[in-house]
């Protein structure tokens, strides 16, 4: 058992993960910000924003794969949505002019991070706040839903919306870092 939160290498690479979700969430609320406020750009600009989004995703679901003091198992999920969130984000860089596959792979990849947040949450006894956090992944996982089947038939529609979604993750994400931070548990994501 390490006497400080630097010793070892588990620890050390811990102690970075509050600071990467710091860092997706700085990122995630500047892209939502981008979205929102300029909502008549062309398709091509909105996949690869919704794409950045889900890049955003893949970082904080990959690095608490690899960072987080969880079980096994939980990793392994981690890193089963990371790497989806990362196929997302491809798929809505190549989407082309189809603003429904977007809102689609967006909303796809909302539900996955939602419900990974939510059994991380529920079953790591060293989750932070884990209460909150179940509670933010299935708020997550429903909007992910809505926007997955939402009628978004304009690129203004999706990116306002996402947009504004995306904004309020980044602050939770912001929230969560400081959170950790505070506690001195760098090591559950």
């Amino acid at each position: 058992m390490p006497t400080n939160r630097i010793e070892g290498r588990i620890a050390v690479f811990a102690d970075w993960a509050w600071q990467a979700l710091l860092v997706t969430g700085v990122c995630s609320v500047g892209v939502g910000i981008t979205l929102a406020v300029w909502p008549n750009k062309s398709v091509t600009v909105e996949g690869t924003l919704c794409g950045l989004v889900l890049l955003a995703t893949a970082a904080m679901q990959l690095i608490a794969a690899f960072g987080a003091n969880i079980a096994t198992a939980l990793k392994v999920l981690q890193f089963i949505g990371g790497v989806t969130a990362l196929l997302l984000a491809l798929w809505c860089i190549n989407s082309g002019q189809w603003v429904l596959l977007l809102a689609l792979w967006i909303g796809m990849g909302w539900m996955v991070r939602g419900v990974v947040l939510a059994i991380t949450a529920a079953w790591s006894d060293e989750f932070v706040g884990s209460g909150w956090q179940e509670i933010i992944g299935l708020v997550t996982a429903g909007v992910g839903m809505v926007v997955a089947v939402g009628p978004f038939e304009t690129v203004t529609s999706l990116s306002i919306a996402v947009g504004l979604i995306t904004l309020a993750l980044g602050v939770t994400e912001i929230w969560t870092a400081a959170r950790f931070e505070r506690s001195g548990v760098g090591a559950s994501v």
